[in-house]
C-alpha cells in the first residue's frame, strides 16, 4: 500500500517520530500504512533530534500544531520533563514513548509494555503462566509492569543484577505478583527456562551483532511461547532453536506492529488495522531481502 503526496493538503493532521537516529525506523510505514486503511487525513513523519535539541523540538512540533508522537532512544526519559501530563503506567517504568496533543497539553504515555501484551495474547494466554523476562533495560521493565498484573510468576534475570532488583522492588510495591531476580548466568538461565511458560529475550543479545544467548534447544518444548523482541536479525538463533522445539514463537515484529497500533490508538480513538501494518512490514522486508541478492 503507498502514500501518495497528492493526497496531503493544509488540511492534513501530522504525526511523527522524534529519536537519534531515526532512519532506519519503520514506524512510518506502520503509521502511513494505518492512517490510509483507515481513511483517515494525517502523515506520519520521522524528525531526527539531538539530545541538545530536545526541548526546542518539542516546542516546535507544538508550535506547528502537530497531533501526536512517538520518542525512541535518547529520548524516552528525558522527554517527561517536557509534558503536561503522565499516564499512570509511563510514570511507573519512568519512560515515555508515545505523546498526545490535545489541545496544546501533551500527555505521555509507554506502548512498550501494552505492545508486548497485544503480541502474546494473540497466539496465547497470559493468565497465571510463569514467565521469565531475560534483560531488565527499558523494554525488560515495560514488559515486566505490564504483565506484572496478569501473570501466576515473573522471574527477571540480568548481568547487572541490581537493576534487576530495582525493578523488583518496584513490582512488589505496586502489583500482588510472584517476582524473582537473578543475575543472568548460564546455570540460572538453563533452570529459570525449564521451569518458564514464556520466556521473553528483552536483552541485546542475539541481535545483530552481539552474541547469542546460551539457550540450548533442548531446554525448550511444545508447552512454551518464547518471545525475542529484537528484530535484526528478524529470527534469531533462539527463535530457531524454538521452532525446532516445537515451540511457539513470536519475533520483534511482533511487539513492534502492536506498539504502533496502541499509539495509532490513543491519537485517533480508532482500532488500529494490525493485519494491514503487519503485512506492509513483512512486504518491506521482502522486497528488501530480494534486493539484496
Amino acid at each position: 500500500m503507498e502514500f501518495s503526496d497528492t493526497q496531503i493538503s493544509g488540511k492534513t493532521n501530522v504525526y511523527g517520530l522524534i529519536g537519534d537516529p531515526v532512519d532506519h525506523s519503520m514506524s512510518p510505514l506502520i503509521q502511513n500504512t494505518a492512517f490510509l486503511s483507515s481513511n483517515i487525513d494525517a502523515v506520519y513523519v520521522a524528525f531526527p533530534v539531538r539530545a541538545s535539541a530536545l526541548r526546542s523540538a518539542v516546542q516546535g512540533l507544538l508550535t506547528l500544531g502537530v497531533k501526536g508522537f512517538n520518542v525512541t532512544t535518547p529520548h524516552k526519559v528525558t522527554i517527561m520533563k517536557y509534558l503536561d501530563r503522565l499516564d499512570q503506567y509511563a510514570a511507573q517504568i519512568g519512560s515515555v514513548n508515545t505523546v498526545t496533543n490535545k489541545n496544546g497539553a501533551l500527555s505521555g504515555y509507554s506502548t512498550d509494555g501494552l505492545g508486548a501484551v497485544r503480541a502474546v495474547e494473540e497466539v496465547s494466554r497470559l493468565d497465571e503462566k510463569n514467565v521469565l523476562i531475560l534483560g531488565a533495560g527499558g523494554a525488560g521493565k515495560a514488559i515486566a509492569f505490564a504483565f506484572a498484573p496478569k501473570v501466576g510468576s515473573l522471574k527477571i534475570l540480568n548481568r547487572t543484577v541490581s537493576r534487576a532488583r530495582d525493578i523488583e522492588r518496584r513490582l512488589r510495591k505496586n502489583f500482588q505478583v510472584d517476582v524473582r531476580c537473578e543475575k543472568l548466568t548460564e546455570l540460572k538461565i538453563k533452570d529459570f527456562v525449564i521451569g518458564a511458560d514464556i520466556v521473553v529475550n528483552a536483552s541485546a543479545l542475539g541481535m545483530e551483532g552481539n552474541r547469542e544467548l546460551p539457550i540450548r534447544g533442548e531446554w525448550l518444548g511444545p508447552r512454551q511461547l518464547v518471545f525475542e523482541i529484537v528484530y535484526r536479525p528478524i529470527e534469531t538463533q533462539l527463535i530457531k532453536r524454538a521452532k525446532q522445539a516445537g515451540a511457539k514463537t513470536l519475533t520483534g515484529l511482533d511487539m513492534l506492529v502492536h506498539q504502533g497500533a496502541c499509539s495509532f490508538e490513543l491519537w485517533t480513538g480508532k482500532k488500529a488495522p494490525v493485519g494491514k501494518m503487519r503485512q506492509a512490514i513483512f512486504q518491506h522486508l521482502r522486497a528488501m531481502s530480494h534486493a539484496s541478492r
